[in-house]
């Protein structure tokens, strides 16, 4: 039996695709008639409770009085100039298709098909608007099409979008969006012209749609994935009539907003949605549930954390019945600024413990986020045996792994920000194919994902590790030089825990009169830390010297050279926790946070830690005595009262 780790390399050798063509090839043979998206088609749902909205039946008429074997073959004759005949010879060729066996193949692509479809695409300009409906209808009841960009169905579809894009100007409001839902169940709205020139065109006047106008533009909003200029008007037409929106609208609503990535603005719309959605907690949708969160988790702050919280209470109870994709947007809501909600997470922990294998890949990657970066142990370590299971559970998923291998080592970072890891999947996650395939020819691109996975397999798993492969030492400082931060300057801009850092270097050289330096410690971490070290046996700070950035891990070997090996000499880090270090209103320290402090003693650094809500910002006197109380255990006595003098 092959080990995981072996077994993975395998699968990405044989999977890897280097030639450049070949990949474009693949992708232009999607077959978008079989994918079908569950969040849109219940927001379609949703629309078909509209009033203006009703079903596009096929074209009907009379039948060909010839066979179709009879007339494809003269169609162009047959056709001539008449729509009515071109709708005719469309339905029977579709009909014929849907009837086609191995024993009897029909396709499109039939040979049979090209004049035909020259009559079609020369009548199209011709077809009143009744009649391109019909065309549309009678396109949509194919089941299955291998791919948008065979001949001549791409020229049935783009002669009835050309045609679509050039009547825009002369449409109305519910005209276009008649045409926009004539166009959805082709699933080719992204694709063709037509819906994107009639959304531009409609944003024109978001502010003044009725309700139902605004939930059906949305939703192809949604679908383009391409927010308008004007999304505020949403927001302002949304806030204005919020008592005509049922919650299913709403989350229709939430869709085009989240699909776009904008965030709502308005502080009052946000608890209005939040005041909606707990009220309605008991009857709402798993998928309109879902949308609402996701849009919610985007887009609340901090003035929103008491309504936050409101509703996760109010879901307590309701979690046994959600599905699993809305339990972990429940776990999500609020990760964004640091809430941990334990009421929900528990209930959440227990359904997805007993649904690993149900879960995708993403769904485990997001879940085991939620429980690394909150920190938080749960009665009986449940927390503890789900993330076990999900790591069980990856040399099952090798082929999901392969189609997203960047979500992969994502998880098996979060899995050991928790203490949790397989030597062997990590070795086989730093596989040089396995990075290609994960973030291309260019891995210095890679997330600080990789490199923090990296950095706990050197540190935390020193001597158990082994030979286990690496992520490129190259590849590993151009990683962690883009996701740093400057080491603060007073010459430009600070955030606040740049302003603690500098702070705290000027007190610490005001109080003890030897300098100390604020260096990247931990390249992989984003923000730097201050450095000192102390002569133990004589209580006194001893100077460093000037540490050029490497961005390389520190070593004590690396700091001190050749002093490395004189016990008396200890280095100290002074850890800025900055807010979102900690959990809201816990003081927890963060799964990442604590991993960086744990990582620090791993290489022999003293820590110590500066909360931001122990830091007295306004007095230096205050700032002064502080830092001497901490500094105390590393000071003789006589020295403190010294450089106190």
């Amino acid at each position: 039996m092959l080990k995981t780790g072996r077994l993975l390399s395998l699968v990405v050798r044989r999977t890897s695709c280097p030639p450049r063509a070949r990949r474009l090839h693949l992708g232009a043979a999607v077959a978008v008639k079989k994918y079908t998206d569950t969040e849109n088609d219940y927001a379609l749902s949703v629309l078909r409770n509209v009033p203006m909205v009703k079903e596009l039946p096929p074209a009907t008429g009379p039948l060909l009085q010839e066979g179709l074997d009879e007339v494809l073959p003269v169609a162009e004759r047959w056709c001539g100039s008449d729509p009515e005949r071109v709708l005719l010879l469309l339905r029977h060729t579709v009909e014929r298709v849907q009837r086609a066996t191995e024993a009897q193949p029909f396709s499109l692509e039939d040979a049979r098909l090209a004049g035909f479809v020259e009559a079609f695409v020369r009548t199209v300009p011709d077809f009143t608007d009744n009649q391109l409906a019909r065309a549309l209808g009678t396109l949509a009841t194919l089941d299955e099409i291998r791919s948008i960009y065979q001949p001549h169905y791409l020229a049935l579809w783009t002669a009835l979008d050309a045609v679509c894009l050039d009547r825009v100007t002369g449409w109305n409001v519910d005209r276009l969006l008649h045409f926009a839902d004539a166009w959805y169940p082709l699933r080719l709205v992204k694709q063709g012209k037509f819906v994107h020139k009639a959304i531009w065109k409609i944003s024109n006047r978001l502010r003044k749609l009725t309700p139902n106008q605004l939930v059906r533009t949305v939703f192809y909003i949604n679908l383009t994935r391409v927010p308008v200029e004007n999304m505020m008007d949403i927001e302002v037409n949304l806030q204005h009539n919020f008592p005509a929106f049922t919650i299913a609208d709403v989350a229709v609503l939430c869709m085009g907003f989240f699909k776009t990535e904008t965030p709502v603005r308005s502080a009052e719309l946000l608890e209005r949605i939040y005041e909606k959605v707990t009220a309605e907690v008991a009857t709402v949708e798993d998928i309109a549930l879902t949308a609402i969160l996701k849009l919610l988790r985007y887009s609340s702050r901090i003035p929103q954390v008491p309504a936050m919280h409101a509703l996760l209470d109010a879901l307590v109870p309701h979690i046994p019945r959600l599905s699993l994709q809305a339990c972990l947007h429940v776990a999500l809501l609020g990760s964004d600024i640091h809430v941990c909600h334990r009421g929900t997470l528990e209930p959440v922990v227990d359904r997805f413990a007993g649904s690993v294998q149900q879960l995708r890949l993403k769904d485990a990657e997001r879940i085991a986020f939620v429980l690394a970066h909150g920190n938080v142990a749960l009665e009986g370590g449940r927390d503890v045996a789900l993330l076990r299971a999900i790591l069980a559970d990856l040399p099952n998923r090798v082929p999901e792994i392969v189609q997203y291998p960047r979500c992969y080592i994502a998880l098996l970072h979060f899995l050991s920000l928790r203490g949790i890891h397989d030597a062997a999947l990590i070795s086989a996650a730093f596989e040089p194919r396995f990075l290609q395939l994960a973030y291309g020819r260019n891995i210095g691109g890679a997330g600080r994902e990789a490199v923090s996975l990296d950095a706990y397999a050197a540190i935390n798993l020193e001597g158990v590790y082994g030979t286990g492969r690496r992520f490129p030492p190259d590849a590993f400082r151009l990683v962690c030089k883009l996701t740093q931060d400057y080491l603060p300057n007073p010459r430009y801009k600070l955030t606040k825990s740049d302003r603690m850092l500098l702070d705290l270097q000027g007190t610490f050289g005001a109080l003890v009169r030897e300098p100390c330096q604020i260096l990247h410690l931990l390249p992989h971490y984003q923000r730097p830390d201050i450095l000192f070290c102390v002569d133990e046996r004589a209580g006194r700070v001893v100077p460093l010297g000037e540490l050029a950035a490497t961005h390389e891990i520190r070593t004590r070997a690396s700091v001190l050279g050749e002093r490395s090996r004189d016990d008396r000499l200890r280095l100290v880090a002074i850890v800025v926790g900055s807010w979102n270090c900690y959990v809201r209103d816990e003081r927890r320290r963060t799964g990442g946070y604590a991993m960086k402090l744990e990582q620090l003693r791993r290489l022999h650094y003293d820590t110590l830690e500066i909360p931001w809500y122990e830091w007295p910002v306004y007095s230096r006197d205050d700032m002064r005595r502080y830092l001497e109380a901490k500094l105390a255990p590393f000071l003789s006595r006589a020295r403190s009262r010294e450089t106190i003098k």
